[in-house]
């Protein structure tokens, strides 16, 4: 029974750490073609959480705390709403106000558990136009 433990529990602590998350790339000068303004940067957000037959939430990531151990039980917080205020918030410390070539994408994933435990993972990603001068 230990070995049990010893095995299955890290399993699912890394399993379960970290679901939403954010990253900033700063631009050096870089061209948008959206009314010709320079770009202050690119900003991902990600967000994943867990379903119960791809219905019932068990988990998310907490969108209010991104890149923190943080999670909502039992509420779905996988959403574009959710990764859109998580990229605004990141725009607004670059200092860029207007967004432009914001894409998303949504992956379901259900096989590692026999299509009892789903995995949704949705992604955004956006450019941030710099302030005119």
């Amino acid at each position: 029974m230990k070995k049990f433990f010893v095995i299955v529990f890290p399993f699912f602590a890394i399993l379960l750490a970290g679901c939403a998350t954010t990253e900033t790339t700063k631009a050096l000068n870089g061209i948008c073609t959206v009314n010709g303004c320079e770009t202050a940067g690119t900003i991902c957000a990600e967000n994943y959480g867990y379903y119960l037959f791809s219905v019932v939430p068990l988990f998310a990531g907490n969108p209010e705390k991104p890149n923190q151990t943080s999670m909502c039980f039992f509420k779905d917080t996988v959403s574009l709403e959710n990764n859109k205020k998580m990229i605004d918030k990141e725009a607004a410390k670059l200092g860029g106000g207007m967004l432009c070539n914001l894409q998303n994408s949504v992956d379901w994933t259900g096989s590692f558990s026999l299509w009892i435990i789903w995995k949704q993972v949705l992604h955004s990603n956006a450019t941030v136009i710099a302030p005119n001068k």
